[in-house]
């Protein structure tokens, strides 16, 4: 557990410093339907998860990909990192603006359940985490589902990088709502998250948010 926070952190703090003027928010800011409010989060633990070696902005990094379970206000107690540029603490609280968001990371994360089950969990989930960073800071980019190459690059383990590549394969050209947690603090921001909606909640917004549109339309 010691080990992990200190190498999110460090590997968090050394993008931070080396890559602040690659930070990209073109995919979140995109996304972004409606803000729901704040919420609460602590990160307790990333598992299933895999220490992988990545690379991004032509950088080498030793990093843990994998679900990250929280304890949380927020509707769902499991997420995925969709932020390389910041960093974030186990056991520290932090707050969140939380947003309906639309998008191919929400068709990504309607996946998660059906995908990182059986064996093999541990390159599965990281398999999902790889095609999440490739989708933040490649898709957003406009750049193609390349694992060797663009911003974010991952060749290390061949079958998790298969379990990427059929991910990115089965979302391509597809979206769907999720909710996108934006760190509140900008001035000092953690790593923004990516959260699975629930059906039954993510159709009464979806709904309610079409409604809205509408009447201003009317207006």
């Amino acid at each position: 557990m010691k080990r992990h926070g200190v190498r999110i952190l460090t590997v968090g703090l050394t993008i931070a410093l080396l890559s602040a003027t690659f930070a990209n928010n073109t995919l979140f800011n995109n996304d972004k339907l409606v803000l729901l409010g704040t919420v609460t989060v602590t990160l307790n633990t990333v598992s299933p998860s895999v220490n992988v070696q990545i690379n991004y902005n032509s950088n080498n990094f030793n990093v843990t990909a994998g679900v990250y379970n929280l304890t949380t206000t927020a509707p769902k107690n499991q997420a995925f990192c969709v932020d390389l540029d910041h960093l974030i603490n186990f056991s520290q609280n932090y707050t969140y603006e939380l947003w309906l968001a639309y998008g191919r990371v929400g068709a990504l994360l309607n996946l998660k359940d059906s995908f990182i089950v059986g064996p093999d969990l541990n390159k599965k989930a990281a398999g999902f985490q790889i095609a999440m960073w490739k989708i933040a800071h490649d898709h957003s980019l406009g750049n193609p589902d390349n694992l060797s190459g663009n911003v974010f690059q991952y060749t290390q383990n061949a079958t998790i990088a298969g379990y990427a590549n059929s991910l990115l394969s089965a979302t391509a050209g597809q979206a769907d709502y999720y909710y996108y947690l934006r760190s509140l603090n900008r001035n000092n921001p953690t790593q923004d998250l990516a959260m699975v909606p629930e059906p039954a909640s993510m159709i009464a917004l979806a709904t309610g948010f079409v409604g809205l549109i509408a009447r201003r339309r009317r207006k």
